[in-house]
């Protein structure tokens, strides 16, 4: 069983990142939610992203960064979203990565080298407007070079947020298969390591 920490989406820690959450640790996971945004809750993505700008994202980071300071390694990261840039830069740069996934975002590939032992999933809707056109090929491709396994997994419609059962646009068959993928890699590409 992996030890997961799970990022929350630009929405904050929710109920439906809770139920979220409680599937990973149902299935026998250890699972670690961060509250990057100290309890603030939105209900829609605009105020949640007012609330991030208002912030600052380096702020963010380094909420979370002192959030899980003191957690042992190895670390499946995951992130929703907003969470998923958290998610991508600890499986860049953290040496405690075992795992990076990324839901509804689609990565930001950058220069910067990807750690060789820290395989990557990504998750999106084939139309969602979140995800900028290429980024996730050029993260894989990026990730594959650095010696690590990485996929990429498209889901039919433009739901942004599909696997979160508090949202809107939630979808339970989406949600499911999305899982049950995760749950797989976690079990074969972290796991058996």
């Amino acid at each position: 069983m992996a030890d997961l920490v799970l990022f929350h989406s630009a929405l904050g820690l929710t109920e439906g990142m809770s139920q979220l959450a409680a599937q990973f640790s149902d299935a026998g996971h250890a699972v670690h939610t961060p509250d990057y945004y100290d309890g603030h809750v939105f209900d829609t993505v605009d105020a949640g992203i007012a609330y991030r700008d208002e912030i600052g994202f380096p702020d963010l980071a380094k909420r979370t960064s002192d959030a899980i300071a003191e957690l042992e390694g190895p670390l499946v990261f995951g992130g929703w979203s907003l969470g998923a840039a958290m998610a991508q830069s600890m499986g860049k740069r953290d040496p405690r990565a075992a795992g990076a996934l990324l839901f509804h975002a689609g990565g930001v590939p950058k220069k910067t080298s990807w750690q060789a032992q820290v395989p990557l999933q990504i998750h999106y809707a084939i139309g969602d407007a979140w995800i900028d056109a290429g980024a996730p090929e050029l993260l894989v491709a990026s990730v594959a070079e650095a010696g690590a396994s990485a996929a990429q997994f498209v889901y039919p419609g433009s739901a942004h947020l599909f696997t979160d059962p508090s949202a809107p646009e939630y979808d339970a068959q989406l949600a499911g298969l999305l899982m049950s993928r995760v749950l797989r890699f976690i079990a074969e590409e972290v796991d058996q390591g």
